[in-house]
């Protein structure tokens, strides 16, 4: 029941956050993100959170999913194994499962993204990787 409830504030908020206001006669927009979920236990937590210009993560992985769009500013997502990418308001991005990565501010005003974690019950929401 924890996870119907979560799930239904997680795509309440996806949806505000994707969406801008539209004319009353225009259809609904596309959800801005959709990926199966592990059917095991899990956890679903909903984040938003604001990014200093130059202000980075620090590389890390999680037991579960990241699921994130960017509401405002630019972003960096450095996956290892993968070119570092920038993202931009409205784009979104998935991490993998355990999959080591950082995120930076990469523009000159705060970045504002809405994240959510799908992760193991039990586990932390992080876990620190040490640089290569």
């Amino acid at each position: 029941m924890r996870f119907i409830a979560l799930t239904a504030v997680l795509l309440s908020t996806v949806a505000l956050c994707a969406q801008a206001p539209a004319p009353a006669a225009a259809p609904p927009a596309p959800p801005a993100q959709r990926y199966d979920v592990p059917s095991k236990p899990s956890y679903v937590a909903i984040l938003t959170r604001e990014i200093k210009p130059g202000e980075s993560a620090g590389r890390h992985i999680h037991h579960g999913v990241e699921m994130t769009i960017v509401i405002r500013g630019d972003i960096q997502l450095m996956v290892q194994g993968k070119p570092a990418k920038v993202y931009h308001a409205g784009d979104s991005f998935l991490v993998p499962r355990d999959t080591p990565h950082d995120a930076k501010n990469v523009g000159t005003t705060p970045v504002l993204i809405a994240v959510t974690y799908v992760i193991d019950q039990g586990a932390p929401m992080r876990s620190p990787v040490p640089e290569k």
